[in-house]
């Protein structure tokens, strides 16, 4: 008795890995960034792109935990003034990641899904020579959401928004600053996806 237990739990073990599929993915796509907490300072969206690689690891019909890393270029557009304020210029500011993500897909309906998951992005280059004297931090944690649809061929259109959890500047409230006054990393994603 004890072996065909053994046997049976061995059979319901294969049975359970046999429906894990691993299979790696490529998406690029359009980046439309700003900063939160910005409107006094004549902030404005900036137009870029993202590209990167991911594992989509999926666990059963309705659930795929995807692993993802990410070349994101991030920042915003600001109106700089002469001394009588009018504007005399724009400035782009402009910031680049290397963004590693877990994303927990949820699959429903025939191709539509949803996702959402934690990122943590490294700063890998910038052209910001600060703002009020700051200098700008090494690294953002964020947390990510979106939706999409996969094609029967394996292409995703996907629309994702990011936001940062930590200001740029590396200030926290408990540096005389409150939640409405840190400034955050925000980036709308619209782009495409293939899973091989």
């Amino acid at each position: 008795m004890k072996r065909i237990t053994l046997l049976f739990i061995c059979f319901l073990a294969l049975q359970a890995n046999a429906q894990v599929t691993v299979k790696p993915g490529v998406r690029a796509g359009l980046n439309l960034t700003s900063f939160t907490n910005t409107n006094d300072t004549h902030f404005k969206n900036r137009t870029d792109f993202y590209v990167g690689g991911y594992v989509a690891v999926k666990l059963a019909s309705f659930y795929t935990l995807q692993p993802e890393i990410t070349y994101s270029r991030q920042g915003a557009k600001a109106r700089v003034y002469d001394f009588s304020f009018d504007p005399v210029s724009e400035k782009s500011f402009s910031l680049q990641y290397l963004s590693l993500g877990v994303m927990n897909k949820f699959t429903f309906g025939p191709g539509f899904h949803g996702l959402v998951g934690p990122t943590a992005d490294i700063k890998v280059g910038d052209n910001f020579t600060g703002y009020e004297g700051d200098e700008l931090t090494g690294l953002d944690l964020g947390l990510m959401t979106g939706v999409g649809y996969t094609l029967p061929m394996g292409l995703t259109i996907e629309a994702r928004y990011k936001l940062g959890l930590l200001d740029i500047f590396g200030n926290s409230t408990d540096d005389d600053y409150d939640s409405d006054e840190l400034i955050l990393n925000s980036v709308f994603q619209l782009g495409l996806a293939y899973t091989f």
